[in-house]
């Protein structure tokens, strides 16, 4: 059983445990060529903000509280009708401003929680997770501890069956709060556009987001990977200014955008 929790924003130390269903996928059927379809529902996959990471507890910091402050303004006029995020303190942290600002609870799953590697070194974890990425063979091997590919993969599938289902026939945008890891693995081979980044674009900076279109039918589409919603305080290591990928919905070809300045 798989642990989901609705955290009110008005009390966010309360949590209500609740069971959920196995349910299959919808993609069967899929057109073979997706597209942008309307109606259908907006969401919006972003990645936690700056957290106290390595330490145990990783609640956001002076930094992450700024980004998430920055994110509840980004998003102040969206039409945001569910937010959710991971278990982890540093996700629900980021979307709570987000929920209270539009009067929704978070619903925060313990599916989406960051991949669980042997190790928290970076240099360590981004190998485990480009030898997964660029050599499917090794997809079984967790390296010493932790998760394999296959585990992560069983998890975020069941999560995101039960999303889909929950939200294809809604309306407005939908918000999820979860880490880059998990996404960079997982949401490029979701997205039924299959979208062709370079390895180290998938997986995405503090708060930046990627955009994608859920489908009456189930599909998902993303649109666009990289978005932040401060790109002028994230210049790039050179420090040339911010950029992200647009996304065909139908071929998956990406194309790096500068992105625009208040």
């Amino acid at each position: 059983m798989k642990r989901r929790t609705r955290l009110s924003t008005l009390a966010a130390t309360v949590a209500v445990l609740a069971t959920t269903p196995t349910v299959v996928g919808l993609q069967a059927d899929a057109d073979p060529k997706p597209k942008l379809a309307s109606p259908g529902y907006d969401i919006l996959f972003v990645r936690h903000a700056n957290s106290t990471y390595p330490q145990p507890e990783e609640e956001l910091s002076a930094l992450g509280i700024q980004q998430a402050a920055k994110l509840v303004t980004y998003l102040a006029d969206a039409p945001i009708a569910s937010v959710d995020s991971s278990i982890m303190v540093r996700t629900y942290q980021t979307a709570d401003g987000v929920a209270a600002d539009h009067d929704v609870p978070v619903l925060a799953d313990e599916d989406i929680r960051e991949v669980e590697l042997v190790s928290k070194d970076e240099r360590v974890a981004g190998g485990i997770l480009a030898s997964w990425v660029m050599d499917p063979s090794t997809r079984g091997n967790a390296f010493g501890g932790g998760e394999n590919y296959f585990d992560v993969q069983e998890r975020w599938d069941r999560w995101w069956a039960q999303y889909a289902r929950e939200h294809r026939t809604d309306r407005g945008t939908g918000v999820v709060v979860a880490h880059g890891g998990i996404y960079g693995l997982m949401l490029p081979e979701t997205c039924a556009n299959k979208p062709q980044l370079p390895f180290s674009e998938r997986f995405p900076g503090n708060t930046e987001m990627i955009e994608a279109h859920l489908n009456p039918d189930g599909t998902l589409v993303c649109t666009a990977f990289g978005v932040s919603p401060d790109p002028a305080s994230m210049p790039n290591r050179d420090g040339s200014p911010h950029y992200y990928y647009e996304v065909d919905p139908v071929t998956g070809v990406a194309t790096q955008v500068t992105s625009p300045l208040p």
